[in-house]
């Protein structure tokens, strides 16, 4: 028996709101009894990490491991691709047996991810229910990109500027100030748009400025719920630019720009309760000398689409002044009907309900066999992360076993 799940997007990726389709084709070399044939549409987010604890026990010191996790599901749409559940025990014939099915991706689920502690995934999975018997299963992941749409946000069209006033010390006196500030035109940005960075530095202190860095950094939140709420923090530097001022370290005054280029990364995800993804800019200014690092920090939001243009203009509108005349008195209007309410959204993340996968056609082996290719190989295995998405898939199927219950 060989199972192949195939999605018609080749590449397996699909954004929050698209409708995702495929096939499911099963051969058969030999009769089967079984219940059952499910599909299930899956999309979930786990967190797992490990900590250690030191506590005393009869005047001893131990240490024992804590074990903090959390689930989160977004996405459970199954439907029975052959048999019913609960029902007979029925025989599978020989032969290739072909399913399509549709399922909506939910518009406000979180996106794919792979973190330290923790990850969002989704994938298909067919299940062969077989009574007496170990079931079988069937798993290919797919991506999921999520809809982050900065125009819904117009704060993220606003600049922001952070000042930071740094004092250096020496063993005798305290100097002068260096006074630093930075900006940004705005602070939503999508992938492969640029951040342009101005940075002014009055430096009235007698320390020398040797360099700056500009680094765009993700900071990941994971959230545990049991054995108790927990947050563990994950940050990554995405992207950095050097600035050397080794000539104009002697400089009272420093004007220079930076620009950062966004990459092919993961989103800001807000969506998920378990798992969050934000970023910032971060600025640091190195002097000579035993000294701190000053540090400014920007947050900025990455978005699906870029902001559009905006639509503000000074144009004055002319006015047209017509002559009084004797004019009838206006026809009342019909007042409007009252619109109903919308249907409530439904679930814990108040998403709206995805549609189950429906099996859209049913080959049997007394039906003529659909054309199968050897050139269809399965493009399976696990979501790749968004560095890898440019990719495409590798061949990774998963087969697993589960104890199923007799048959009553």
């Amino acid at each position: 028996m060989t199972c192949k799940i195939t999605f018609d997007k080749n590449n397996g990726i699909y954004t929050a709101g698209e409708t995702i389709t495929g096939r499911v084709e099963i051969t058969m070399t030999d009769l089967m009894n079984i219940r059952h044939i499910s599909l299930n549409i899956r999309g979930k987010a786990e967190v797992r990490w490990t900590e250690s604890k030191s506590y005393r026990e009869n005047g001893k010191r131990k240490t024992r491991r804590v074990t903090y996790s959390a689930e989160e599901q977004y996405l459970n749409s199954e439907t029975f691709l052959f048999g019913q559940e609960g029902g007979p025990t029925i025989q599978l014939p020989i032969g290739m047996h072909s399913y399509s099915f549709a399922c909506m991706i939910p518009l406000g689920v979180p996106g794919t991810m792979n973190g330290a502690h923790g990850k969002i995934w989704y994938d298909a999975k067919v299940k062969f229910d077989i009574p007496w018997g170990f079931d079988d299963t069937f798993k290919k992941g797919f991506t999921v990109i999520p809809m982050v749409d900065l125009n819904q946000d117009q704060s993220l069209r606003m600049p922001s500027e952070v000042e930071k006033i740094k004092n250096y010390c020496s063993w005798s006196c305290s100097s002068s100030p260096a006074v630093i500030n930075v900006k940004t035109p705005q602070t939503g940005f999508a992938v492969e748009e640029n951040i342009p960075i101005t940075i002014s530095i009055n430096n009235l202190s007698s320390v020398d400025i040797t360099e700056i860095q500009t680094k765009l950094v993700r900071e990941t939140v994971f959230t545990s719920r049991s054995p108790r709420s927990k947050n563990k923090m994950e940050k990554t530097r995405i992207t950095y630019q050097k600035c050397d001022l080794s000539t104009e370290r002697r400089n009272q005054t420093i004007d220079l720009t930076s620009k950062l280029t966004v990459p092919n990364t993961l989103l800001t995800e807000r969506q998920s309760s378990i798992i969050k993804i934000s970023y910032h800019v971060e600025i640091a200014v190195y002097v000579s000398g035993c000294h701190n690092t000053a540090r400014l920090y920007i947050p900025v939001t990455l978005g699906t689409y870029p902001l559009s243009p905006s639509l503000q203009t000074n144009t004055v509108v002319p006015q047209i002044v017509a002559p009084i005349t004797n004019m009838m008195p206006p026809v009342p209007l019909p007042h409007p009907s009252p619109v109903p309410s919308p249907i409530p959204f439904r679930g814990p993340m108040a998403l709206p309900v995805s549609m189950p996968p429906y099996p859209v056609n049913n080959m049997s082996s007394n039906a003529p066999l659909a054309p199968y290719s050897s050139d269809d190989q399965d493009i399976g295995g696990p979501p790749p992360s968004y560095n890898e998405v440019m990719y495409g898939w590798q061949e990774n199927k998963q087969v697993e076993h589960e104890p199923s219950a007799p048959n009553s």
